[in-house]
């Protein structure tokens, strides 16, 4: 059975049709399909033949003949045909019915008799109240289908940051499963602004190049995996997938980028036993660190008991003994002997004393010996003063 791969509706989906044998088609031909929907344009994409299909790709409906000029015209007007006013009557009875909806683009069948109208929510939606009313004010059949972005993004249409068109509009026919694995197997930056295209999902690209690089893996280590290199134990830090090539840390703190063939190591290690050496050797280093840690304490320890105990000694330096000191110490009375009255009574002349009657004086002690003065005693205050000779 020959098949034909056309594209057609706003979605601008791509699915396989039966073909006439009669009919003669060739690539960006116009064609009427008839689709589950109806009748509809479609734009041959691929040329006639015996196409194998997949598992999960089906026969979506049959080519019916090319177009003729009742058709081409109907079409241009269907095309130019305003949906202002149903989008407005979708908003209000949206708001209405407290329905989280938003719409995105409406179109007519080649027959005319339905609208299908495409909106995109986040939860799936009991919108049969709605369609309903939305009926009754339109005036026509109404078909509402509910797109996700990946849709959305095909309805509005856009460009990529590669200067393409969107790969959702130009030739992917069914959006296959990108995950967050798959950006980290490229070593692409996990950024979301980077890594997301217009429809605000993952980039369909991601999976172009994940088979290529699940193939090259196989021969690379993963990054952390013990290895060898020139004789010596080391672990990869950094692994370049497309160029082959390994960062050894060797770790004495030196690093260097060595090719896969000059490296040993064990192939069929998973990203489980990467995980537990990193963890026995995280559980190592905090032991040799908490070990180090240890032993500075007692260090630091014994320091402190040499201080305090130095600190707890006497003053006085050990070479200074009792035994050091002078045998005759100079005795030196601040008090007057007892018996007396606290004060010294003085002495008129020390020239009569004779001096073995002075008390001894240590030999270390000088004696100064001050002159005295002889003056004329002073007459008694009563008695009269003799005339001077000048009165």
């Amino acid at each position: 059975m020959a098949t034909v791969l056309a594209r057609y509706s706003t979605l601008r989906l791509l699915d396989h049709f039966r073909v006439p044998r009669d009919l003669e088609l060739k690539v960006n031909d116009v064609v009427v399909l008839r689709t589950k929907r109806g009748m509809e344009f479609g734009q041959v994409k691929l040329a006639p033949g015996e196409h194998r299909l997949k598992a999960d790709q089906i026969i979506a409906g049959e080519v019916l003949r090319k177009p003729s000029m009742e058709d081409s015209t109907t079409f241009r007007q269907q095309r130019q045909e305003d949906f202002k006013p149903v989008k407005r009557k979708f908003k209000e009875l949206a708001t209405k019915h407290k329905l989280p909806m938003r719409y995105q683009n409406s179109e007519r069948l080649l027959s005319g008799d339905k609208i299908i109208v495409y909106f995109t929510a986040e939860d799936r939606l009991d919108f049969r109240d709605f369609v309903k009313e939305f009926t009754d004010s339109v005036g026509q059949r109404v078909e509402l289908r509910q797109v996700g972005a990946r849709d959305a993004a095909r309805v509005t249409g856009d460009v990529g940051v590669c200067g393409q068109e969107l790969c959702c509009i130009s030739y992917i026919i069914d959006f296959v499963p990108v995950s967050m694995k798959m950006a980290k197997t490229q070593h692409i930056s996990l950024d979301p602004q980077k890594i997301s295209g217009q429809c605000g999902r993952l980039k369909c690209c991601l999976k172009y190049e994940d088979d290529l690089y699940n193939s090259l893996r196989k021969s690379v280590p993963l990054d952390g995996q013990p290895i060898k290199c020139e004789g010596k134990d080391c672990h990869a830090c950094s692994v370049d997938i497309l160029g082959q090539k390994v960062v050894v840390d060797f770790g004495d703190g030196r690093r260097e980028s060595r090719t896969v063939s000059e490296i040993e190591f064990e192939p069929d290690w998973s990203d489980k036993d990467i995980r537990r050496y990193k963890r026995e050797r995280r559980d190592k280093f905090l032991a040799e660190r908490a070990a180090r840690d240890a032993a500075r304490s007692e260090r630091m320890k014994s320091v402190q008991e040499r201080t305090d105990r130095r600190h707890g000694q006497d003053a006085v330096h050990p070479a200074r003994r009792e035994d050091d000191k002078p045998a005759i110490e100079p005795e030196i009375e601040d008090a007057p002997p007892t018996g007396t009255s606290g004060a010294y009574e003085p002495v008129e002349d020390t020239a009569a004393i004779p001096r073995d009657s002075l008390p001894a004086v240590p030999p270390d002690t000088a004696v100064i010996e001050r002159p005295v003065i002889e003056s004329e005693p002073e007459p008694p205050a009563d008695e009269p003063q003799p005339p001077s000779a000048e009165t």
